[in-house]
């Protein structure tokens, strides 16, 4: 079956769930633990269709198909309802059998697959879910993602897939490299860091990237805390990452360039006092624009997800998916043979020219995250997907707003994928790229406030389901 058409079997089954949770926080009195969790197993069991054992999947959708249909059309509309509320007076009628329908298809479905999965294999799968976490782009407004990542970490959910664009695949890098979250850590690299270090206004050749105003220097910037000799080799591949990353990136279709590469250059020739002074935008902006004129222009490319890139380095592919035409360049001119070879392929395979800032085709990459889960990359199926979209629009940064409508476009196609997707309304600017402490911890405090409510609903449906009943 075809990834689309998953999507539309279980998206209505996981909408589902979400309802009754969020019913169930907002009147204590709906539901009482038991019956809650005998309504989610029964709809956990209703989306398996594929359990992991071994490293190898077991197709389970076509014997659990009579169970799904008919759970569907008796709990859509009790916990979908057209209007108002789900009452409990609607459920009662069918949890009064549905536990004992639930353990019963179970059962058959343990001894029907006895021979090629285990129990445990299918009870894991039943009452466990992954937290994945996508991270949009924005410059400095992606800093508030480390607040949530704390609060995360302080409920004990550690993310089992990162998925970031542009500053979001950056702070990804940051989260994957550690076992749990660390703040201290995080604020020691950033107080390390200095516009001098990261960025150069020197000329400079072009390669993979397009040339812009600022040269992005991030190996030599963060290398050190990712292995990094003092040549800018080593470092770790997106493979080699403690928790698997995906990085989204812009890929430029040879012969669509909307101008020649020098224009881009010179697109911002101001002072670097001045660089990113906001009355630079509209400039900048209109020639932005042309990429997502014409679709024709730009691909996505999901580096660490598509075929032949899980071998590519990991601070490379954060690199080219910050890489912002006109003002941020970034390339790989390193002597590198490998790292080369991999970006030739690829690029000619695909008839890519340049990598630049994913956040132009895929500003918050929620389907590429789900497109991971369902593929079967982070061993299990039964996921919660949570997308932060710090540079969502703001009525109350009006010079940024042209630019996040942009973003917008994209970001809309990918909210359906997310399970919760959390629109910052107040975040650094988006020009805060290397924010003092007292800006980083204002933006931690920020992201934990933000998520506060949200994590009540997070935290209930990440807390593993009791067994209904021990193994047939």
């Amino acid at each position: 079956m075809r990834l689309k058409e998953r999507f539309e079997i279980t998206r209505p089954l996981e909408e589902m769930e979400l309802a009754l949770v969020r019913a169930a926080i907002a009147d204590p009195k709906l539901l009482d633990a038991h019956e809650e969790a005998v309504l989610r197993t029964a709809l956990s069991l209703a989306r398996l269709y594929k359990v992991n054992h071994e490293g190898r999947d077991v197709g389970v959708g076509a014997f659990l198909q009579p169970f799904r249909e008919d759970l569907t059309r008796r709990l859509g509309p009790v916990l979908l309802p057209a209007k108002g509320p789900i009452q409990r007076s609607a459920l009662l009628p069918h949890l009064r059998d549905l536990k004992e329908r639930t353990i019963n298809t179970r059962d058959q479905l343990v001894r029907r697959f006895a021979n090629r999965l285990p129990f445990e294999a299918i009870d894991r799968e039943l009452r466990h879910k992954a937290l994945v976490l996508v991270m949009g782009g924005g410059g400095g407004t992606a800093y508030v993602y480390l607040g949530v990542m704390s609060l995360l970490d302080e409920y004990g959910l550690q993310p089992k897939l990162l998925v970031g664009t542009s500053m979001g695949s950056i702070l990804a890098l940051f989260r994957s490299r550690m076992v749990r979250f660390e703040q201290d850590e995080v604020v020691g690299i950033v107080r390390s860091l200095s516009w001098r270090k990261l960025f150069r206004t020197l000329s400079t050749e072009n390669r993979y990237g397009v040339p812009a105003a600022l040269r992005l220097y991030l190996r030599s910037g963060l290398g050190r805390y990712f292995g990094v000799d003092s040549r800018g080799n080593d470092g770790p591949k997106l493979s080699e990452l403690p928790v698997k990353t995906i990085i989204a990136v812009s890929g430029i279709r040879a012969g669509k360039l909307p101008h020649p590469l020098e224009f881009y250059e010179k697109l911002i020739s101001l002072s670097p006092r001045w660089l990113l002074n906001p009355l630079i935008l509209p400039r900048w902006f209109s020639a932005i624009a042309e990429f997502t004129a014409r679709p024709d222009i730009l691909t996505r490319v999901h580096l660490g997800a598509d075929e032949g890139t899980e071998q590519f380095d990991a601070l490379d592919a954060a690199g080219f998916s910050s890489a912002l035409p006109g003002i941020i360049h970034y390339d790989v001119f390193r002597n590198d043979p490998r790292m080369h070879s991999l970006l030739n392929q690829y690029m000619g395979d695909h008839g890519i020219a340049r990598f630049i800032d994913g956040g132009l085709v895929d500003n918050l990459p929620a389907r590429a995250a789900w497109r991971a889960v369902h593929k079967g990359e982070i061993g299990t199926r039964n996921a919660f997907i949570l997308a932060l979209n710090g540079f969502s629009m703001k009525l109350t940064t009006p010079l940024w707003l042209g630019l996040e409508r942009l973003a917008e476009l994209n970001v809309s196609k990918n909210r359906p994928f997310a399970h919760l997707v959390h629109d910052f309304r107040k975040t650094l600017g988006p020009l805060v790229i290397v924010p003092t402490v007292e800006q980083l911890l204002d933006a931690v405090q920020i992201g934990r406030s933000a998520l506060a409510w949200d994590m009540q609903v997070i935290a209930r449906v990440m807390a593993p389901l009791p067994q209904l009943a021990p193994p047939p």
